[in-house]
């Protein structure tokens, strides 16, 4: 083999490792019978006239009847340029044809129902967590809805956890509206004293041992107690229905 051939290249335009040993052969043997070709190339005798036959379709060698027996030539190696070429032709022509079935393709992609996603987190590092996965990838406007906020058997814990969450949540700008429940708002006075903001707020009188946070396709159901629990549900039809309920509840609220 010539010092000079790269076999890798080759292998990487389309030729395999069978079709390299037997072009390599003819172009080494000129004009030769299959004998001459398996004992040059080395490879499995099962093989060579298929491999013959692929290098046919690629124009790289052809056969001759000689004496009614079958001989075969290599093209010259500037062919193999050629069949570069035609693969690049027929590469732009499937590139074409891909690019126009796209929109089928991402119509199939649409249709694909997301599978709901569970997850459950406990005590305050597991809520923060679960927060921070809520507004990941949170963009200006996006709605962030709360109902059911209220007192919290940890109170300071709970101002503090909130007021930092609130922060990180005011660097995206959503569209932030909470549901407080009556007793909380002296909670929330101080709160928003601290933050230097004023929430879209409204009040129910009812008072839960739970909230609720709707944000993008995310649900989080929190469970105040002294550690509290988080159920996080990912999942675009439930974040849907209950921003539908949430809507309900704005339009009783008092201000």
């Amino acid at each position: 083999m010539g010092s000079g051939i790269n076999t890798k290249l080759l292998e990487e335009i389309g030729l395999t490792g069978s079709e390299i040993k037997v072009y390599l052969a003819l172009l080494k043997l000129g004009l030769s019978q299959k004998g001459q070709i398996l004992k040059e190339s080395k490879i499995a005798p099962s093989k060579i006239y298929s491999v013959i036959d692929k290098l046919k379709e690629k124009g790289l060698a052809s056969e001759i009847i000689k004496n009614n027996v079958k001989n075969f030539s290599p093209a010259h190696p500037s062919r193999i340029i050629d069949f570069l070429n035609k693969k690049q032709v027929e590469l732009k022509k499937q590139e074409e044809l891909l690019t126009s079935m796209l929109p089928s393709f991402d119509e199939l992609r649409k249709q694909v129902k997301k599978e709901t996603k569970v997850e459950v987190f406990v005590g305050w590092e597991g809520m923060s967590t679960a927060y921070k996965t809520m507004v990941d990838g949170s963009k200006k406007g996006d709605p962030y809805y709360v109902f059911g906020a209220g007192k919290d058997p940890e109170e300071k814990k709970r101002s503090n956890f909130y007021i930092k969450h609130t922060k990180l949540l005011l660097k995206n700008k959503p569209d932030i509206r909470i549901i407080f429940d009556q007793s909380s708002r002296e909670y929330v006075n101080k709160a928003e004293n601290v933050l230097g903001f004023k929430y879209n707020k409204r009040f129910l009188y009812q008072k839960t041992p739970s909230e609720i946070t709707i944000h993008k396709d995310k649900v989080a159901i929190v469970i105040r107690k002294i550690e509290p629990i988080v159920i996080l549900i990912t999942d675009k039809e439930t974040a849907q229905s209950f921003k539908t309920y949430f809507e309900e509840l704005w339009k009783i609220a008092k201000r």
